[in-house]
């Protein structure tokens, strides 16, 4: 008798055990910081970093370079970029907006395919107020 309800209380904490871990083993919905950060920085900088605008040049007080700063860490956004962010943003503006904005890109890494120059930031021609812009180092190209 005795043994029969030990057999009865195991069943009924296995059976607890069971029923609770699987009540926990949910699926846990984590925040993708890199993910919010590249959709902020797509819709606060897209005038900056979109292709076919020409070479916009971020000021430091601007929101797109307030989004910048408050990314947690610039080179994961790299790889949130789909191919269709690809198809409307310039990796080399991206990362030439980044380092303008304090939070530049290692040089030599790769930005979605992108290989990240040294960047140097040198002023705009005389009488233009274009604020700064980047020269890269590799091939001269801005």
């Amino acid at each position: 008798m005795t043994n029969r309800k030990v057999a009865r209380v195991l069943c009924l904490l296995v059976f607890l055990a069971i029923y609770s871990c699987s009540r926990n083993a949910q699926p846990i919905h984590e925040v993708d910081h890199c993910t919010i950060d590249k959709n902020n920085v797509i819709e606060y900088c897209t005038g900056i970093i979109e292709k076919n605008l020409g070479n916009q040049v971020p000021q430091p007080w601007t929101l797109c370079c307030g989004t910048i700063r408050g990314v947690t860490d610039i080179h994961c956004i790299c790889d949130r970029f789909t191919a269709h962010d690809l198809t409307r943003i310039s990796l080399p503006k991206f990362a030439c907006m980044a380092y303008i904005c304090g939070k530049g890109l290692h040089p030599h890494t790769h930005c979605a395919g992108y290989l990240v120059p040294v960047m140097k930031v040198r002023p705009p021609p005389p009488g233009k107020h274009l604020g700064l812009q980047c020269k890269n180092t590799h091939n001269g190209n801005n």
